[in-house]
């Protein structure tokens, strides 16, 4: 039976992803050896092309989950003025807690999950408290809604701030324009969008921000980004850095780049996303939506049906066995809108076909913990 995984944390890759645990397993590479050096600066390159910034900004790849480019971002890029963070999601509010954990100075600006922030209150809060940068997550996974980044980034400009935003849910499969956006910081996985475990974790950072950082100590050692980027610059890593995760990354970004990059691979969701959300529709299910707040192109969070809960509700779709040889596992909300949502998401590599196999899995469940 293949499990089908409807979540972001973990889901089926490509057999040509899945092959290089194998090859490196019969020939690995020594962390601190001359083999080292082509990888990080074939990949670091890769990135900074794929995002159209290889003469602004440098990538600074970690051994650790998204979570690990969160805190390696906010120990590192955030100045004794401290940071204003945009938390209108379980993600914002993971930055703002990792910053008052550090001793940054941090303002929190808190809405509503998925609720749009307003310009004019950030700017307000900014002048109130003078602070030096603003915090934000692009794809706002807990709802699946995107924050509108474009307008924080020219407020950035406006007022002078460094801006540090949380694209692990979006890099390489939505719209950045870190340039133009006035990122000065980026947040990134190698898995979600680009399809790779999420063995590893990497930022994409202005470089003069970048040799502002490398003379100041960071305040977490191991995710010290100013000494992390020095040294890869030299070809080396100042830690044990995870090098079959890293053959794992260029294999990823490689077949992205062959696939047709950012356009083909969004047009692929947006295939999914057609067979998904017209889906959820004819079942009458409810979308979390927000005012002004586009959908995520990675998933979609859905009110429960009446009468059903999430428990149930994973727990038929998991057991799921009508001959297909397929079950599912979905996701749950977080934070405050646990047990009134849950979460459907359509990464890695699977069929349109699968996509249409659940959706008529998913009715029959729910017609039978309704009956």
């Amino acid at each position: 039976m293949k499990r089908v995984s409807l979540t972001p944390a973990v889901f089926h890759l490509s057999d040509r992803l899945n092959r290089i645990s194998e090859s490196y397993g019969k020939q690995p590479i020594v962390p601190r050896g001359p083999a080292l050096k082509p990888i990080l600066d074939r990949l670091r390159q890769k990135v900074s092309e794929q995002l159209g910034v290889s003469q602004t900004h440098e990538t600074v790849i970690f051994t650790a989950s998204g979570t690990g480019a969160i805190a390696a971002a906010v120990g590192s890029c955030i100045d004794d003025r401290g940071v204003l963070i945009i938390a209108n999601d379980v993600y914002g509010h993971r930055q703002a807690d990792f910053c008052e954990q550090l001793g940054i100075r941090t303002i929190r600006y808190s809405l509503e999950p998925g609720k749009k922030p307003a310009m004019s209150e950030i700017e307000a809060l900014v002048k109130e408290h003078q602070v030096g940068s603003i915090g934000m997550v692009h794809g706002c996974t807990s709802v699946c809604l995107l924050n509108p980044v474009k307008e924080v980034g020219e407020l950035s400009k406006k007022m002078d701030l460094r801006l540090i935003v949380d694209a692990v849910a979006s890099v390489f499969v939505e719209e950045i324009d870190m340039t133009n956006w006035h990122i000065d910081t980026l947040i990134c996985s190698t898995n979600k969008g680009l399809h790779s475990n999420p063995d590893l974790s990497f930022c994409v950072v202005e470089k003069n921000h970048l040799e502002e950082m490398s003379q100041r100590p960071a305040r977490i050692p191991y995710f010290d980004m100013g000494k992390t980027w020095k040294s890869q610059l030299s070809g080396s890593h100042p830690y044990t850095i995870n090098i079959r995760a890293l053959l794992e990354f260029e294999a990823a970004m490689d077949d992205f780049i062959e696939r047709g990059g950012l356009n083909s691979r969004m047009g692929m969701y947006r295939d999914r996303l057609k067979i998904l959300r017209d889906g959820y529709q004819r079942l009458g299910l409810k979308t979390l939506l927000r005012d002004d707040m586009e959908q995520q192109n990675i998933g979609t969070a859905l009110y429960l049906p009446e009468g059903v809960d999430y428990e149930s509700l994973a727990t038929a779709l998991a057991d799921w066995d009508n001959g297909d040889d397929e079950c599912y596992e979905i996701y749950s909300a977080q934070g405050e809108l646990s047990g009134v949502v849950f979460r459907i998401f359509n990464m890695g590599e699977y069929s349109l076909a699968t996509y249409e196999r659940f959706i008529s899995a998913l009715e029959a469940c729910i017609k039978q913990l309704q009956a």
